[in-house]
């Protein structure tokens, strides 16, 4: 049985949400609920969906299997426990909620009702991540004894003078949620749980919200294991670099484009050498036009729908988003 699908969000849900589950046959995109404008009016035409302006309605009225949530992280639990305990299952943006409390909640009812769902944790979707992934558990390199994170860019809201939600911490925004929260997810996707955090959060001038801009962590994930990680999104130029540091060699994983998801280059250094993993195979592009990170949703998309109409779990998944969840409370109060 395929799986009928709706959508909230106007933004986020509507160009890269619709466009990555429309892909997938096994499911139909029925809905999307946003903000009424003549893109919305365009994108719904474009893709044979209904428009709503009221999101409880929508579901109401269509009776989806499943529902993809892309708004303001302060306003996706009211929606996504709505979802849950009407049984339809929730796709959802990071961070999962607000607060460590309510994504526990979320987390809960979704075991309790047996219900599909996941979270858009992306990066790790990417291929030359894949690829770092499986070097890293080869043991090629011996034991991984440390990782360092770079990443910089100038967010748009801060480039545009924005006072939006993305610059306020109480609706979900600022860089340790709305940002970091990727990083802490993929650093445990590649090296396994975090033990202890150090965190220090400084706030740029140009946050209109004063809502944090530059995160410097170290944290400890075994007895050998150290890292630090520094993300600054206030930053002009762009980068995004992954260093592993193993017994015998370092695996570097780095962006210097302005793309979130394209331009990885995967290097690996042993004795001395250094060797630059280029990989066959790469990830579906449909339409130039089309938002580059549909390509690394389309992935967790398809495993959600797999999970609505097969029952076969998937992740990442609200147990990893609750996770990711209590690893930033525990930042903001270190």
């Amino acid at each position: 049985m395929n799986s009928k699908i709706a959508i909230v969000g106007s933004g986020f849900g509507m160009y890269c949400l619709l466009p990555a589950f429309s892909r997938i046959n096994e499911c139909k995109v029925v809905s999307i609920c946003g903000k009424n404008s003549k893109r919305m009016t365009d994108f719904c035409k474009k893709f044979n969906v209904k428009q709503y302006t009221n999101w409880k309605e929508m579901l109401q009225k269509e009776k989806p299997n499943a529902v993809a949530i892309a708004v303001i992280p302060q306003n996706q639990y009211e929606i996504a426990k709505y979802a849950l305990e009407n049984d339809i299952a929730v796709f959802a943006e990071k961070p999962l909620t607000t607060s460590l409390d309510t994504s526990i909640t979320l987390n809960n009812l979704a075991k309790k009702r047996g219900l599909p769902n996941m979270m858009d944790f992306l990066f790790t979707e990417i291929p030359e991540w894949l690829e770092t992934k499986k070097i890293v558990e080869s043991g090629s390199l011996g034991e991984i004894l440390g990782i360092d994170v770079n990443w910089t860019f100038l967010s748009y809201d801060l480039k545009n003078n924005l006072k939006s939600w993305k610059t306020d911490i109480k609706q979900g925004g600022g860089a340790l949620s709305l940002v970091f929260s990727h990083t802490l997810y993929y650093l445990e996707y590649f090296l396994g749980s975090i033990r202890q955090i150090q965190c220090k959060i400084f706030s740029s001038e140009k946050s209109l919200n004063n809502g944090d801009t530059e995160i410097d962590m170290t944290f400890v994930f075994n007895k050998k294991c150290l890292g630090h990680a520094h993300l600054d999104i206030s930053e002009s130029n762009s980068n995004h670099t992954i260093t592993f540091r193993g017994e015998r060699g370092n695996i570097i994983l780095q962006n210097s484009s302005e793309s979130f998801v394209d331009n990885f280059e995967l290097i690996v250094k042993t004795n001395n050498e250094s060797q630059k993993i280029k990989l066959g195979k790469s990830l579906n592009v449909f339409d130039t036009e089309d938002d580059t990170r549909i390509k690394v949703i389309e992935p967790i998309a398809r495993r959600f729908i797999n999970w609505c109409n097969s029952g076969i779990a998937s992740k990442p998944d609200f147990q990893d988003g609750t996770r990711v969840q209590e690893l930033i409370e525990t930042s903001r109060n270190n």
